[in-house]
């Protein structure tokens, strides 16, 4: 039960992230170094989650 509330907890943490980097890239002037460290943060994101597949 811990390990699916942690997994549910990651998940939203990784689409805020990407929902916040697709809004950095649709901006007039986005900012490359934000975009770099949100696609970073997503990535990392993505690793945990990947710990998880048998939830």
């Amino acid at each position: 039960m811990l390990r699916k509330a942690l997994f549910n907890i990651i998940r939203q943490e990784q689409r805020e992230v990407e929902d916040e980097l697709e809004r950095e890239e649709q901006q007039p002037r986005p900012d490359v170094g934000r975009i770099v460290g949100l696609k970073q943060e997503a990535t990392s994101l993505r690793r945990e989650l990947e710990h998880f597949n048998e939830v």
